[in-house]
């Protein structure tokens, strides 16, 4: 345990100065650290209370009075007379307030691309990876999302299609660049899917967590020896939980099922962590090829499972 605790501290030293949050004052502005996550607080929930602050950031009543007292000084944020009680008193961003935000939110971002500009895409996403497993594991158990509250169907409901090229265009805008090209891309793919679906031979699985899609897989057909797997996609929120597994584990017991003899996808060369997936049960690349679309340049790949 010693040396588990020694690792962890010695992270949090490198991680701190690697930030540069050592200094009294958050990126040159008048204010601290802690101040400006007060200020995202207020943000982030647009209209709320000192107390509720507290609660989240584990801040003494006595400081969060005074940053209170400051921000309103400076014209940060300014108070309103709670709806449900005169009493009491409601906190929320100036104009001055939003833009301030803004600016530091400008510059946050622009300090962090230069921190991992050294770094490949490949790199960079196995960052992001290991971020979210460190604050998955440090949830608190009530925030912790649990297995067994992830819900699965393959019954198609108004509102589903269109959720999933959202969480496309979204997803991958965010992970791999792609343009609104791509969500294009996808809304058409969808549109040949609907045209030509056979519900004996065509399959979409749905993960939800709280009634909301966040993950999704499908099998169409192209013969009827050969699918095609098409839309294998996972919510970041929920990666790590068994849920991809899970959808291309029925993906492939449905081709089975009905007797498909080869399955074939095509992804890129940048979707690493699904690629580890598709070998692992697998599947093997059969095609390559370079291509610039969607606002990059990638290698479009063709994997392939013989059954």
């Amino acid at each position: 345990m010693t040396n588990i605790t020694s690792e962890i501290r010695s992270f949090n030293r490198f991680y701190v100065s690697h930030l540069d949050i050592l200094d009294q004052f958050y990126l040159e502005s008048q204010y601290s650290v802690t101040e400006i996550r007060i200020i995202h607080e207020i943000a982030e929930a647009q209209q709320t209370t000192a107390k509720n602050i507290c609660g989240i950031l584990n801040l003494d009543k006595g400081y969060m009075s005074r940053v209170v007292k400051r921000l309103t000084k400076d014209g940060v944020i300014e108070k309103c007379h709670s709806v449900t009680d005169r009493r009491a008193f409601t906190i929320k961003l100036t104009t001055l307030g939003t833009e301030l935000l803004k600016e530091l939110n400008d510059i946050a971002d622009d300090q962090t691309k230069l921190r991992i500009q050294s770094l490949t895409t490949s790199e960079q996403e196995k960052l992001v990876d290991a971020m979210a497993t460190i604050k998955k594991l440090l949830k608190n158990e009530e925030d912790k999302i649990a297995p067994v509250n992830i819900t699965y169907r393959y019954d198609l409901r108004p509102g589903d299609i269109g959720y999933i090229i959202h969480l496309h265009g979204k997803i991958y805008n965010k992970e791999s660049g792609f343009s609104s090209e791509f969500e294009s891309y996808v809304v058409e793919t969808f549109h040949h899917f609907l045209a030509d679906y056979r519900p004996e031979k065509d399959r979409l699985w749905l993960a939800e967590l709280n009634n909301q899609i966040v993950g999704c897989i499908a099998i169409v057909h192209q013969t009827d020896l050969e699918a095609q797997l098409r839309w294998f996609l996972l919510d970041p929120s929920v990666r790590g939980l068994g849920i991809g597994k899970k959808l291309l584990g029925e993906a492939l017991d449905f081709c089975q099922i009905k007797g498909y003899k080869n399955i074939y996808l095509l992804t890129t060369n940048m979707q690493e962590r699904a690629l580890d997936m598709y070998k692992q049960v697998g599947f093997e690349l059969s095609e390559t090829q370079e291509v610039s679309q969607w606002g990059n340049t990638f290698l479009l790949e063709r994997y392939d499972l013989h059954l």
